[in-house]
């Protein structure tokens, strides 16, 4: 059976073109996981720079890019302050040479890193008896 959802973890920091793009033709909606990569990336120089311009948060550009790629954005804070700012991303709009720029920000090394974790992830969590049989561990990291 086909999902009609999919969530994942789609940032910039983490967009895996190829994997998307095969949920977009099978025509299942792609719901955004770590959108806002647990505030980790808020300091970064372009993504400060595009926050800048448009009188924004960090964590504002982050959804907004989300949202002009057609992904379900979900933010989790449990601070009311925070969950206003998340949803305030509709109000203004990135250029294209933005989203490109935020775009290119996934690097080879984070392909890699999510690579390693999914690879250890499934180990734990589908395992059977200290095995990896059965298990399926070819994916696509883009």
């Amino acid at each position: 059976v086909k999902p009609a959802v999919n969530q994942i973890e789609i940032n910039p920091f983490l967009y895996r073109k190829n994997t998307i793009e095969y949920f977009q033709k099978e025509n299942v909606v792609l719901q955004s996981y770590r959108s806002l990569r647990d505030g980790k990336a808020m300091d970064h120089p372009t993504l400060k720079t595009i926050a800048e311009s448009h009188g924004k948060t960090p964590a504002q550009i982050l959804g907004r890019w989300c949202v002009q790629h057609g992904f379900v954005y979900i933010p989790k804070s449990v601070k009311l302050e925070r969950m206003k700012e998340n949803a305030e991303v509709f109000d203004f709009e990135l250029t294209a040479k933005e989203m490109q720029e935020l775009d290119n920000l996934t690097t080879p090394e984070a392909l890699e890193t999510f690579k390693a974790l999914y690879h250890k992830c499934v180990n734990r969590d589908t395992a059977k008896d200290g095995t990896m049989e059965g298990v399926k561990m070819d994916i696509t990291i883009d």
